[in-house]
């Protein structure tokens, strides 16, 4: 992982306040969580001392990049990666940095400096994020959204151990959704920068510049149109991986059952780049059974990670809620929920990792699990975005969630399926993926193809309905790996062979496929008769983080309302509604799961990155 701080005066010329470094020199403790011992630094100062580059690394010497690079009397530093590390030349040079790092290859943020000057630029997911703040006196932009606070915080108080202060009508969707569906953060004054855009301060004068996002084209009318959109994904798929052919280790793919990680498997069998895959779950799990099939048919190395079970075998031991909720507060800086699976952190791997996170760009983004395309059906799904769980809040919190929704809402009355499609992006990969990627990357190396930034141009481009019916996907698949075909996917079948919401549109994929009316190909059938077991793929796995138990509720309720929580002493009254808690059902875990998180930071603070050393809890297993 590598963490980046640019900082420049307001008043050009003028020294930054000692301060500023002191506090992200002490800060970085808390704000990269790995052990200190494993941490490179490096540090950058113009001549006039007005601008600033601080970086930080904990990755082997030789593993990519530099962790900051020189040309032309610039600097910069760079999270996650280039396709071509090259581009790192054209990046330091660019006039408009922002517009070059959204065409450049890669899943990467780019944050630069020079004399009087300092940038800071994402890519069009913004999975690498920037966070910036403002005081009188200075510009802070950077990796890690605490690290920026603190700075900011030190700036204006002159003190290099600043308190945190918290932004807490901001929390309201975290408390919601268990992510930030908004460009704020736990923290005051600290912003996520937006999708494809950059912050330039230049002169002590800063701008904020925002690239737009790639218009779709129509859907072809014929099959060599459509083949030709389809071929332009399938080449910068092809492309995003092509560096990893020299890869010295296997890359590990996370496998699943589903499309997504399936297309990531076709895809490096295609490429000819060699892989291991792996699932988590128990043997009868449509995932394990699935995934295993699809590594046969590619002739891969395919491992099962089982849940850890008691001696008995009758209960699953899982950490504490409170060793969880600090792992996801140092991991993700309270930008994510304790409910989904954090990793620990550990000594830095440099072999390549995937997963199928962020596939559904290449499906519609929110529009693949929206059942009805209907315009009036995606204004209430946008509204239930951020609706869900407002019977928790405050008045004051609901208002601010209505206020969020408000510009979204404007645009579904132009174009729903495109304001799915961007929300999607701009905030469930821009925000909830970014936090799940910042905790990857302390201790491991992915690589994500769907979020690089020339592969989602060139889905952005594509018909967002056209994504949603999910053929643009299954054709690709066949084509890298035409032996996945007769292969069931987990949970529903492929959409374009179950609906037909969209006449025109089905008809022409009818066309293409040469299939009659309801018609449908192989892979929707039942398993042959050979599959290692009988079971149904649209079954679901028993979930203990949605199950409810005493063992785990009790101690999470006493998280958020007992004398220790956040309810009663961390200030959260402010925001949830305590009678909405008390009326809390168990059913709806994810709720739960969402407030223990907020609670656990308000009340831990980031005041000690050791986790607490609590004993696991022991769910019991269904019969």
């Amino acid at each position: 992982m590598r963490v980046h701080l640019v900082v420049a005066a307001k008043r050009a010329g003028a020294p930054l306040p000692p301060a500023v470094l002191d506090a992200a020199r002490e800060a970085i403790t808390r704000a990269f969580p790995v052990p200190a011992e494993a941490v490179t630094a490096r540090e950058w100062r113009s001549a006039a001392g007005d601008t600033a580059l601080l970086s930080w690394s904990n990755e082997p010497e030789g593993h990519g990049l530099p962790i900051v690079c020189s040309n032309g009397g610039r600097v910069a530093g760079l999270t996650g990666h280039l396709a071509e590390p090259g581009e790192v030349d054209r990046l330091l040079g660019a006039p408009r940095l922002g517009e070059a790092a959204a065409r450049t290859g890669g899943v990467f943020s780019v944050f630069r400096a020079g004399e009087g000057e300092v940038s800071a630029a994402t890519g069009l997911t913004r999975a690498c994020p920037v966070f910036y703040a403002e005081t009188p006196d200075v510009h802070v932009a950077g990796s890690r959204a605490l690290l920026v606070h603190l700075a900011a915080r030190a700036a204006e108080t002159g003190s290099s151990r600043p308190e945190i202060v918290w932004d807490l009508p901001a929390m309201e969707s975290m408390l919601r959704a268990g992510y930030f569906l908004s460009d704020e953060t736990p923290f005051l004054g600290v912003a996520a920068l937006r999708p494809a855009s950059e912050i330039s301060v230049t002169g002590g004068r800063r701008t904020i510049t925002v690239s737009p996002l790639p218009d779709p084209r129509e859907v072809p009318t014929s099959r060599r149109g459509m083949r030709a959109q389809i071929d332009e994904l399938a080449d910068a798929l092809l492309a995003a991986v092509r560096p990893l052919r020299n890869t010295p280790e296997p890359v590990r793919l996370s496998l699943t059952g589903g499309r997504d990680s399936r297309l990531l498997a076709a895809l490096l069998y295609k490429a000819g780049i060699p892989f291991v895959t792996a699932t988590s779950g128990h043997d009868d799990n449509p995932d394990v059974v699935l995934a295993a099939r699809v590594a046969e048919a590619l002739r891969v190395e395919h491992r099962v990670v089982r849940p850890k079970r008691s001696k008995s075998g009758t209960e699953l031991v899982v950490p504490h809620p409170r060793v969880r909720g600090h792992n996801v507060l140092f991991a993700c800086e309270g930008m994510l929920s304790a409910y989904e699976n954090i990793p620990g952190g550990g000594p830095y791997d440099p072999t390549p990792r995937m997963s199928g996170h962020g596939g559904e760009i290449l499906r519609g983004g929110f529009l693949q699990n929206q059942a009805d395309p209907d315009p009036k059906a995606i204004r209430r799904r946008v509204n239930s975005l951020f609706g869900k769980n407002a019977d928790l809040l405050t008045e004051e919190a609901r208002e601010h969630a209505r206020a969020l929704a408000a510009p979204w809402q404007e645009r579904c009355r132009e174009d729903g399926a495109g304001a799915l499609d961007h929300l999607y992006l701009t905030y469930r990969v821009g925000r909830w993926h970014a936090a799940s990627r910042a905790s990857l990357l302390r201790a491991q190396n992915p690589v994500p193809p769907f979020l690089d930034n020339l592969v989602v141009r060139t889905a952005l481009s594509i018909d967002p309905l056209w994504r949603r019916s999910e053929a643009v996907i299954h054709d690709v698949i066949g084509a890298f790996a035409p032996q996945l075909r007769d292969i069931p996917v987990e949970g529903t079948p492929w959409r374009f062979t179950a609906e037909s919401t969209d006449r025109t549109l089905m008809d022409r994929l009818r066309l293409r496929l040469r299939l009659p009316r309801r018609a449908r190909p192989a892979e929707t059938a039942a398993p042959k008769a050979a599959a290692p077991r009988t079971f149904d793929p649209a079954s679901k796995a028993w979930n203990w983080r949605t199950t409810p138990s005493p063992e785990l509720t009790d101690r999470m309720y006493a998280g958020i309302v007992g004398p220790h929580g956040a309810l009663t002493a961390g200030g959260l009254a402010r925001v949830v509604d305590e009678d909405g808690v008390a009326r809390l059902p168990e059913s709806r875990m994810d709720a739960f799961w969402h407030l223990y998180t907020v609670s656990v930071m308000l009340t831990d603070a980031f005041a000690d990155p050791v986790a607490p050393d609590l004993p696991p809890l022991h769910i019991p297993l269904p019969a």
